[in-house]
């Protein structure tokens, strides 16, 4: 979801070793683009975050337990 060209701080959301995670992007701590693997709810509800331009604190943002919905 929206283009991570440009970013300059990456999050990393869920667990790579278990191959379900996503990759937040931030440009100016702000959400512009999420590649998600395995993790279809994190999609659907991150790219409302790319949407919406949103700023959520990188470490509420890291933390896999918090849904994405609850950032918005």
């Amino acid at each position: 979801a929206g283009i991570n060209v440009g970013f300059d701080q990456t999050v990393i959301r869920g667990d790579m070793d278990a191959r379900s995670f996503s990759v937040v992007y931030l440009k100016d701590g702000r959400v512009v683009a999420l590649d998600c693997v395995n993790a279809v709810k994190e999609y659907v509800q991150g790219r409302k975050l790319v949407e919406a331009g949103l700023s959520p604190d990188p470490a509420v943002l890291a933390d896999a337990g918090t849904a994405l919905k609850e950032l918005m």
